[in-house]
């Protein structure tokens, strides 16, 4: 008997460890495609996009490439980012990418902050260190100067996509139909990004 309460309470605490976790945000969107089949199209939510700062009218948009593209799920793995956020974002992209690679991505202002990352890295700063060198360039500069993830969301929404997270069969479909798309106001795609980035302009209220 003190077997089964054993694996009683075990079996409550993994429920209960199970309810608790924090599940990604998932936007599930009806659409027809061109036959006037009913499709369903998801956008699903990384642990670093915050979906809070994605609007209708540009998860809309993003569900018009995917119906037109033939992709069902993506995922979004960037949104709008504070200081913080960039200088993480720009941490691990240096990290794997290195400093010619980025300073091809990023303008002046962004140059400036990669100099502190490449400054702090030769000085053998830990990483913390060096994140908190480049949140403090970042915060100086004005952190919409260094990235347009940084700007005011209710003008522009910026979102990156993981590439992975669309069949490797419809990525170049999914581009073309991006770069088609007249409400996107600027794409960057691999290998210049590691991600598929999308600025989209907000509509005035």
């Amino acid at each position: 008997m003190v077997f089964n309460r054993n694996i009683s309470l075990w079996a409550a605490q993994a429920i209960t460890e199970i309810v608790s976790m924090s599940i990604p945000p998932i936007n599930s969107l009806s659409a027809k495609d061109n036959s006037g089949s009913a499709v369903q199209l998801t956008i699903r939510y990384g642990p670093n996009a915050n979906a809070s700062t994605v609007s209708d009218y540009s998860e809309t948009v993003i569900k018009a490439i995917m119906l037109k593209a033939g992709v069902s799920s993506l995922l979004i793995t960037s949104t709008a980012r504070t200081a913080t956020d960039q200088a993480r974002a720009m941490f691990n992209n240096l990290e794997r990418k290195g400093v010619d690679h980025q300073k091809k991505l990023y303008g002046k202002y962004g140059d400036q902050v990669i100099d502190i990352y490449d400054e702090k890295k030769k000085s053998q700063a830990s990483a913390e260190q060096i994140k908190n060198a480049m949140v403090n360039k970042i915060n100086k500069i004005g952190p919409s100067r260094v990235s347009k993830h940084a700007a005011d969301t209710s003008k522009l929404n910026v979102i990156d996509i993981a590439p992975s997270s669309i069949p490797e069969n419809k990525r170049q479909k999914f581009a073309m139909e991006v770069k088609a798309e007249a409400r996107v106001s600027k794409f960057i795609e691999p290998p210049k990004d590691p991600a598929y980035h999308i600025e989209i302009p907000q509509k005035a209220k």
